[in-house]
């Protein structure tokens, strides 16, 4: 069942460029959230352990 599924996803985005494009988007959305998401625990932590 999943082949199949990987199968039609990969048809779609070869019959649709645009959805690669909304892809990349969002990988790069994603990246950005990981950048800002991932230092602001770790400053925290630091604070509280410094103080």
């Amino acid at each position: 069942m999943a082949g199949g599924g990987t199968a039609g996803l990969s048809a779609t985005l070869s019959r649709h460029p645009d959805q690669m494009a909304i892809k990349g988007v969002a990988s790069m959305r994603s990246i950005i959230l990981w950048l800002v998401g991932v230092p602001i625990p770790i400053i925290i932590l630091l604070w509280f352990f410094m103080r």
